[in-house]
């Protein structure tokens, strides 16, 4: 296989392979993603799923998320193949891999010609949750490719970035400003009343 020169995953070296054994999707641990686009693709795995149709996915951002398998950075049809090796002894089903540069998918045993066609036709975008978004309509094609059409909600509106280094300057500017206007009360009041005390002599 062609991802057999990675390094073995262990309990803590791949963390998609610790989130999967349990959930359904695997999101960066340090990733912004707002829950209205988080929500949106675990509703459509959900539906996929309902519908006789499972796949789990992973959404690899940097390549800190792969762990030890970091030599799969950009790989992403190899590390589809070597994650899902890592998940087979509790499950044997579909995976889909989302990288900037592309995806990969894998089952156990079967082939994914159909799916890589799929998925050729296919583009992920940029940032964090764009590729989120891409994973979305991913799910959807392959599923409804396979004879199972499942609706994708609308994209949520969103009314401003995701928690990202802006909002948290913003943050901390009005921390700042608040305390520095405290400060200031605690110097200036006492001397307005001491002010105010020899005036009253």
């Amino acid at each position: 296989m062609a991802a057999s020169s990675a390094p073995a995953a262990s309990a803590d070296g791949d963390p998609a392979s610790d989130v999967l054994y349990t959930q359904w999707v695997f999101f960066p641990f340090e990733a912004s993603i707002r829950k209205p686009v988080s929500q949106r693709l675990e509703q459509v795995v959900q539906s996929a799923r309902s519908d006789g149709y499972p796949i789990k996915v992973a959404i690899i951002t940097i390549p800190a998320d792969l762990g030890t398998a970091y030599v799969l950075w950009r790989k992403p049809q190899q590390y589809a193949e070597f994650l899902g090796q890592e998940l087979v002894f509790l499950y044997k089903g579909r995976l889909l891999i989302v990288m900037p540069d592309g995806f990969g998918v894998f089952h156990y045993k079967h082939s994914v010609a159909a799916e890589r066609s799929v998925l050729a036709r296919l583009t992920v975008a940029q940032g964090t949750e764009g590729m989120v978004d891409s994973a979305t309509t991913a799910v959807a094609k392959l599923a409804t490719a396979a004879g199972h059409p499942i609706p994708v909600p609308p994209p949520a509106v969103l009314g401003g970035p995701a928690g990202g280094s802006g909002s948290k300057l913003l943050d901390r500017l009005i921390i700042a400003a608040a305390g520095a206007a405290f400060v200031i009360l605690l110097v200036v009041v006492p001397v307005v009343h001491r002010r105010r005390a020899r005036a009253a002599r």
